[in-house]
């Protein structure tokens, strides 16, 4: 137990560094908020990751496998080839559209692209959205971390909670997007070598992989098969090549990147990673299935794998991973809520975008700690599973993909259609859990849905956006073969 304390301890203390030395690095609002333009396709492909999977790859991710058996490939074929998906379709616009307007944050990218920078209206519905989604999504992490703390070290689930969301609190509030891409990259790092260890014990100890379907046909051949209802296998996978164009904790890495022109290298780095981690973590979930079929809680089942297998030092690294995964994501989503308070609440409305650098990142620090005790509230009282608490905020931020996208890709995307269709497409997440619907069919694919249908249905009867926006559309995807980018007059 000594060792394992110890490993945890120097992990997180070695993410508390990384978040000392970018606070040194952050000179002004745009270093906290994005990076300063300065991250590499490898940083910015790991980090992507990182920030994607959260603790759901360990945690939620076992629940789902044990439930469905092979019925589960869907998600890994959805998360898992997500990342290519999102960096061809969104890296470079995003980082381009981010020079073109000096957007520094992602709800700034919309009221560029919508051009609704006098009435504010479009902002006030983002912060809404990105604020009731990003707390509840940060809840399910400081729960992933609860019950990582709890299976591994014994220790009650309220103080495990609170452990982990004073260290993201502390790194995050301290180094902004610097921090949390760096601390991500080395927690996507983190998250490979515990998915290698995973899979190394797991069919040494359970036997080959037709030795482990065998046993599962044994224990419910329905487990066995893969085809389950379409209309389900549709939703999981729209949870990932749809879902991810949405995410700000995501979409905002690409803010950061320093060189748009190297997506694709980004793209293949981000994929890859996405592949093994899915399809490496789905088997290894197949095997746990055999080796604890009696598990009290299958969320647990990895983390039991390696708390039964392996040597204590071991376990410590692997637990250090497990809760990478849910720190990366907890971090990325506190820095995006913290930057919709801070910037596109206090500074673009209250200070009407005239708030001293100082100001802001006193009141940006500020926000982290109090959106942070928020999302710990919401963890000690969760209102369902980790895994479906973690799936509405992922629906309900869904419904940003098809606003960024049709605003990149169809210039006659319009400020009001985008309006009619955000308030829409959420109220239509809310309902379909409210309905019980989200077992068949997953929230994404409603929110995706609902919300471009609406926008384009509003779009074409309202008037066309100004000139000058159309044109950037236009710029946009424009290929610049100098790989530089041309800033908006």
């Amino acid at each position: 137990m000594t060792e394992i304390l110890a490993v945890i301890a120097l992990y997180m203390l070695a993410m508390l560094y990384i978040g000392y030395r970018a606070k040194k690095s952050v000179k002004t609002s745009a270093d906290f908020f994005i990076g300063g333009n300065r991250f590499s396709s490898v940083i910015t492909a790991i980090a992507h990751q990182a920030a994607g999977l959260s603790g759901w790859l360990f945690i939620a991710w076992s629940q789902q496998v044990a439930g469905s058996g092979l019925g589960a490939i869907w998600t890994a074929f959805s998360s898992g080839f997500a990342p290519f998906i999102n960096f061809f379709v969104m890296a470079r616009r995003t980082a381009k559209f981010t020079v073109m307007t000096k957007a520094r944050s992602f709800i700034d990218l919309i009221e560029a692209r919508y051009y609704d920078a006098d009435r504010k209206v479009l902002r006030i519905i983002s912060t809404v959205i990105i604020a009731i989604s990003i707390t509840v999504y940060m809840s399910s992490q400081l729960m992933a971390a609860g019950t990582t703390f709890q299976a591994v070290l014994g220790l009650d689930y309220r103080i495990s909670v609170l452990i982990g969301a004073v260290v993201v609190i502390l790194y995050t509030s301290a180094g902004g997007l610097l921090a949390v891409a760096w601390t991500d990259f080395v927690q996507g790092m983190l998250m490979i070598f515990a998915v290698f260890v995973g899979l190394f014990v797991a069919f040494g100890n359970a036997g080959s992989l037709s030795d482990v379907m065998a046993a599962i046909g044994a224990m419910d051949p329905a487990l066995t098969s893969p085809w389950i209802n379409p209309v389900t296998i549709a939703g999981l996978l729209s949870a990932g090549w749809l879902g991810y164009m949405g995410q700000p904790q995501i979409v905002q890495m690409f803010m950061g990147m320093k060189d748009p022109g190297s997506s694709r290298r980004g793209a293949v780095i981000a994929g890859t990673t996405g592949v093994f981690l899915l399809f490496g973590s789905f088997f290894v979930n197949l095997c746990c299935m055999v080796l604890f079929p009696d598990s009290a809680d299958t969320s647990a089942n990895f983390i039991l794998l390696i708390t039964e297998y392996t040597p204590s030092w071991l376990v410590g690294i692997v637990t250090a991973a497990i809760l990478a995964a849910v720190m990366s994501s907890a971090d990325a989503l506190l820095h995006v809520a913290t930057t919709a308070v801070t910037q596109d609440f206090y500074n673009k409305i209250l200070k009407k975008g005239q708030a001293t650098d100082k100001q802001v990142l006193v009141v940006a620090r500020v926000a982290a700690v109090v959106i942070g005790v928020i999302a710990i509230y919401l963890a000690y009282n969760p209102f369902d599973s980790i895994l479906w608490v973690n799936w509405w905020a992922w629906g309900g931020l869904s419904v940003f993909a098809p606003i960024l996208i049709l605003g990149f890709y169809w210039k006659r995307a319009t400020r009001e259609g985008a309006m009619v269709s955000m308030i829409v497409g959420f109220i239509a997440v809310y309902v379909w859990y409210q309905l019980g619907l989200n077992t068949w069919c997953h929230y994404t694919l409603v929110a995706f849905v609902v919300t471009g249908v609406v926008h384009v249905a509003v779009s074409l009867v309202t008037k066309a956006p100004p000139a000058y926006v159309q044109e950037m559309v236009d710029e946009l995807n424009r290929k610049d073969t100098a790989g530089k980018e041309k800033a908006h007059a």
